[in-house]
């Protein structure tokens, strides 16, 4: 697959998560196998006025090429910009997201709420693909709810404006997360455009993956939730859809050695307060299999510095 002058190697990649998808994050699932990897949502604005945390959140490296840094908004010269930004940052794609379901942001008029609205999408496209020399590719869902469905027009707009691909989540914005996806929408998107079509939704198991692609058609997947804890996902999940057979299961020490690469990243882009913050939900992803899982869950919170916590996966993970 080729997203504009960019080739992803194969059909299995990383969906952009808020507050997951971070550069330690994106690098661990680029290294267990997604063939690309997009950066959680920033607020556009932010990113162009080149605020310090937005730029902390786009830090990358060559070490996770291909990968796109993803922006909302609902202005394009502001989404512009911000495209820029993300340009300069050395990212291969720029994403923009209007699938977002979070309510500030739908009460502002971005993210999915610009789905009831499918030329203020493409105005948006066009000003940033006249600002950028990387290929602009967008995140939709398949419209604001069940009464309207709006992804195919998105996409045709989308593609007339000049996006070099559209990834479908196979879920409404009313639906937010809850209920079963319908790819069927991720089908007729498909058979809509020319250009790549990518989807997620349900996607939580290695067979998941490839049952999506052949029951939709879309040139690759988007894999999301199903590997918080679970970077293997992306390598088994290849193995099959190359024609391969199941790849085994990691063991303990290895399920400890990825979580510890992950804290590690994050305490060194976060520093150790926020990284403190964030242990527990980051650690207990990785430690749910264990059966002494609760009392892994209860140390957790008593870490007060990494090499604590170095200790604790020692412990529980050997």
């Amino acid at each position: 697959m080729k997203i504009g002058p960019v080739r992803i190697a194969h059909a299995v990649t990383l969906a952009p998560m808020e507050e997951h998808t971070n550069f330690p994050f994106r690098l661990l699932m680029k290294q267990f196998g997604a063939s690309l990897v997009c950066g959680e949502r920033i607020d556009a604005v932010d990113v162009a006025r080149r605020d310090r945390r937005a730029l902390r959140l786009l830090y990358t490296t060559s070490q996770e090429t291909p990968r796109a840094g993803q922006i909302s908004g609902r202005e394009p010269a502001i989404m512009a910009e911000a495209a820029r930004v993300v340009e300069q940052q050395g990212y291969d794609l720029v994403d923009l997201n209007f699938e977002c379901p979070i309510r500030r942001l739908l009460h502002r008029g971005e993210g999915g709420a610009l789905l009831s609205d499918p030329p203020a999408i493409a105005r948006i496209i066009g000003a940033v693909v006249r600002a950028v020399s990387i290929p602009v590719t967008l995140k939709i869902r398949s419209g604001p709810d069940a009464s309207q469905e709006t992804a195919v027009e998105v996409a045709r707009q989308a593609e007339a404006a000049g996006a070099a691909a559209v990834d479908v989540h196979a879920r409404s914005v009313a639906q937010a997360y809850v209920g079963g996806p319908d790819w069927a929408v991720v089908a007729r998107v498909k058979q809509a455009v020319r250009i790549p079509v990518l989807g997620s939704g349900g996607v939580r198991e290695p067979a998941d993956a490839l049952h999506f692609l052949r029951v939709t058609g879309a040139d690759g997947v988007a894999i999301g939730r199903g590997c918080l804890g679970n970077p293997w996902i992306f390598r088994q999940a290849r193995t099959l859809v190359q024609g391969g057979g199941e790849v085994p299961a990691p063991n303990r020490s290895e399920r400890g050695r990825a979580l510890l690469q992950l804290v590690e990243g994050e305490f060194h882009l976060y520093g150790a307060h926020l990284a403190l913050r964030r242990l527990a939900r980051t650690s207990c992803y990785f430690a749910k299999f264990l059966p002494d899982f609760p009392a892994f869950r209860q140390a957790v919170h008593q870490v007060r510095d990494l090499a604590g916590f170095r200790r604790l996966v020692k412990e529980h993970f050997r």
